[in-house]
């Protein structure tokens, strides 16, 4: 399923601005300014998951070569289970927003929220695979 674009837009442009959004209690609702300030915190922790996990990952990379004699598991093989979560984590929140369904304007809410989630899953994982390489 393909998002709408111009709803993806008419939700990212929409500020909130005007009066302080607590992601900490995001407002209620079903309405389209619900889903507005929802998609507003959904993508706050999404970014900010994604920036944790692209730092870790630099660390992991960092601490690991292509030496196979050397290490258990190396930079060639991370770089592909990388490239394979993303696509499995793209494709596993298409999915899990499909099933979701409801209005269209909450579609989006609903794929970064599982973004954010998926990300702070596999973040873990890298943290741990980045203390395992350190410890060799």
């Amino acid at each position: 399923m393909k998002f709408n674009r111009y709803l993806v837009l008419a939700l990212s442009c929409v500020s909130l601005n005007a009066f302080a959004l607590d992601c900490n209690n995001p407002p209620g609702g079903t309405d389209l300014a619900s889903a507005q300030g929802n998609f507003q915190c959904a993508e706050k922790a999404r970014v900010a998951a994604d920036k944790v996990l692209n730092d870790t990952y630099k660390k992991l990379l960092g601490s690991l070569k292509d030496d196979s004699e050397k290490e258990n598991f190396s930079r060639t093989q991370i770089v592909s289970a990388q490239r394979a979560w993303v696509a499995f984590r793209d494709a596993e929140c298409e999915f899990r927003t499909s099933l979701s369904g409801g209005a269209h304007q909450w579609l989006v809410v609903n794929r970064s929220q599982c973004i954010a989630e998926l990300t702070a899953d596999r973040t873990k994982a890298l943290q741990s695979y980045l203390e395992q390489a350190q410890s060799q």
